[in-house]
């Protein structure tokens, strides 16, 4: 009796406990389940309106997936604005498109500044259409010589663009920006630059979003979609330690602010001497016109405010002298032209007001810089 009594009360606990724990797992997914609800909505959140198709849209997070891991970034969501903007807004924008029958096809590359681009489409449809050129911008913010040049080999690669061409926009920054933003890079077996990030990563953002996506999208239990949004965000905790931060403010204003020594010369010398390079790869291309523009504090009054000590457009114009295409490059270096003159006199309306990296206005931008560049190479696509 005591033995069919102790049989029913061991029976009667382990029924206890495993009823205790259904009880307990049930209240942990009904909890779960709140949480990864509150999570989609938050993620749905960030798809709305013009920036929808950016975060949400297959094309578009396949696209930025197979190039961000190289290029370190592409465009922002409003290059992915209208219902007719292809994936390929996000590394380039067509003017007029490159053919053979063309005059010339001339390619736009570089940072902000070319990316800028986008403010002077009137203009540049104006150019293409009388002259019969064809017109690509591909300016993406923060781009200096390092990543144009991956950029380039994506362009001719993987679009078929190639440009006879190439307006290649030096801003002040991209000696900074080699610096510190671009310090770590991959290169091939061949010596061929890969990618822009350190040996055995991968730029985890875009492809954490899409796994963090299909987890929430899976029939799986909440409390397991849980447990997998915890791995992911450890993951993502151990990728970002490997991804190098962007340096912004004074690391990439410094060699602005100081001077450029020897060591940061040299450095910049390599990175540009390699982008040019590749623009000559190719065997379609004429001619490379590089563009420099100094910054406000390039054109101050040294006694009243205190002016910036380094300068790229010298830097530039030194790689150019010494380089073996030379007499198929040349350098627009607005400080050393008679808009000099120009800006000097008109610091206040020209820049974007109290911006530190001394971006031209919308309008200087459509009927200034753009319209002088072309103004100096008319000879080469009329």
């Amino acid at each position: 009796m005591i033995k069919i009594w102790n049989f029913i009360k061991t029976n009667i606990t382990i029924f206890l406990l495993i009823s205790l724990s259904f009880v307990a797992i049930y209240v942990l997914e009904i909890n779960a389940k709140i949480y990864i609800n509150q999570r989609i909505q938050k993620y749905a959140e960030m798809q709305q309106e013009e920036v929808y198709r950016y975060f949400n849209n297959e094309n578009f997070i396949e696209f930025k997936i197979k190039y961000k891991d190289r290029l370190s970034h592409l465009r922002g969501p409003g290059f992915a604005r209208y219902k007719d903007d292809p994936p390929s807004n996000l590394l380039f924008s067509v003017v007029r498109p490159f053919s053979r029958s063309n005059s010339q096809n001339i390619l736009i590359q570089g940072d902000s500044w070319a990316q800028a681009a986008q403010f002077s489409q009137k203009f540049l449809k104006k150019v293409s259409k009388k002259n019969h050129a064809g017109i690509i911008h591909s300016g993406v913010s923060s781009y200096s010589p390092s990543p144009m040049t991956i950029q380039l080999d994506i362009l001719r690669d993987d679009f078929a663009i190639h440009p006879s061409i190439i307006i290649g926009i030096i801003d002040q920054t991209d000696i900074g920006d080699e610096l510190f933003r671009y310090t770590y890079q991959q290169q091939d077996k061949t010596g061929r630059l890969k990618s822009l990030l350190p040996e055995g990563t991968t730029l985890s953002k875009m492809t954490q979003f899409l796994e963090r996506k299909n987890n929430f999208n899976s029939s799986k239990f909440a409390l397991v979609k849980f447990f997998n949004l915890g791995i992911l965000h450890i993951k993502s905790r151990y990728l970002n330690r490997k991804v190098p931060k962007s340096k912004l403010g004074p690391e990439i204003l410094s060699p602005l602010v100081n001077g450029v020594d020897i060591p940061t010369t040299e450095h910049f010398f390599l990175r540009l001497n390699r982008y040019i390079n590749t623009v000559f790869a190719d065997s379609k291309m004429q001619y490379l016109i590089l563009v420099t523009h100094p910054y406000r504090k390039h054109l101050v009054d040294n006694k009243v405010e205190k002016r910036f000590k380094g300068e790229v457009g010298t830097l530039v114009n030194q790689i150019v002298t010494e380089s073996s295409y030379k007499d198929r490059i040349r350098h627009i270096d607005f400080l050393k032209t008679e808009k000099n003159k120009f800006l000097s006199e008109n610091l206040e309306t020209v820049f974007k007001k109290d911006d530190p990296f001394s971006h031209l206005t919308e309008k200087m931008y459509s009927d200034y810089y753009y319209p002088y560049i072309f103004s100096k190479i008319k000879d080469l696509y009329n």
